[in-house]
């Protein structure tokens, strides 16, 4: 996942606030996504065009979503004043320059990006969600970081569909359909209980009993999904290989404990959200799409805890 290159600078004081900021971004996004459009076609690349063209529709979406739950929560648009600081930049800049002056630029490239972007954001709003002072802020925060995430997972399907589209495309081009791993399917849940377990005993002994109790709730969840798991016999989708269960190291550092948990939550989560894309029995789809959501969730409190955890 992306990280930010710097923190909030401070905590999001209200609700009109956080959507003020949420609203800024959004737009912002969505006109340099339409910026990189025009410049796309004035290079004659009509197809890289055509994915920022739909980038900034989705971000012109997403302005909407933001101005009507705005609108439900404090009865007001949000309004750019409430805005009292700049949010770090979550939009690669870098990379848009490249792109914009390019004649080689491929969808899968301007699909990474956005990939970027949008985990960027992610890690945004879990900071925000981790600073936040009022129960409100925080939650609303945390819902954002999870629909950031939920477009990032989005976007990464569009880049498998851009990447398979360009091997295609190639005369000696080898492709392979997913293959199902149904072996033990049920088994990165429990890797990742294991973990987080282990996460919670250490925040309790620091003295962060909260932290540790939300990461026991999360072991239970990871305990329950893997019992569906077993039960309910779905398919997933291979994700490559992942760290077995073991004890910590003796040397192994707390920031190596965290990773290895936001791994494994990472690689649940794109094995449901692969699932729920690729299967056609729609009962399974459906369990599918639930663990997806609940994955989301889960990886967004992680994300937040480890980030808290870092900062002592």
């Amino acid at each position: 996942m992306s990280r930010l290159k710097t923190e909030p600078p401070e905590p999001v004081r209200s609700l009109a606030e956080l959507f003020a900021i949420a609203h800024g971004m959004e737009e912002e996004s969505a006109s340099r996504y339409a910026e990189l459009a025009e410049q796309m076609h004035r290079l004659g690349n009509a197809d890289v065009a055509a994915v920022f063209a739909d980038l900034a529709e989705m971000e012109r979406g997403h302005v909407t979503s933001v101005d009507q739950w705005s609108r439900q929560r404090t009865g007001a648009s949000p309004e750019a004043a409430r805005r009292r600081w700049r949010p770090p930049e979550t939009f690669d800049e870098q990379a848009a320059a490249e792109m914009g002056s390019s004649r080689l630029a491929t969808a899968y490239r301007a699909l990474s990006m956005a990939v970027r972007n949008e985990e960027s954001a992610f890690a945004f709003w879990s900071y925000v969600s981790a600073q936040a002072e009022d129960p409100e802020v925080r939650q609303a925060a945390e819902k954002m970081a999870q629909e950031e995430l939920l477009h990032a997972w989005i976007l990464r399907r569009e880049r498998r569909r851009a990447f398979h589209a360009g091997r295609q495309a190639l005369p000696t081009a080898a492709t392979q359909g997913p293959q199902a791993d149904v072996a033990d399917p049920h088994r990165l849940e429990q890797e990742l209980a294991v973990r987080l377990r282990e996460l919670a005993a250490e925040r309790a002994s620091a003295g962060g009993t909260d932290d540790a109790s939300l990461l026991r709730r999360m072991a239970e969840d990871s305990e329950e999904m893997a019992e569906e798991l077993a039960a309910g016999g779905i398919p997933l989708l291979a994700a490559g290989p992942h760290p077995p269960v073991r004890a910590p190291a003796a040397g192994e550092q707390q920031e190596d404990r965290w990773h290895a948990a936001l791994r494994l939550a990472e690689l649940a989560l794109e094995r449901y959200m692969g699932t729920a894309e690729a299967i056609k029995d729609e009962a399974a789809m459906g369990q599918a799409q639930s663990l997806a959501e609940r994955a989301i969730a889960r990886y967004a409190r992680l994300e937040s805890l480890s980030g808290q955890a870092a900062r002592g």
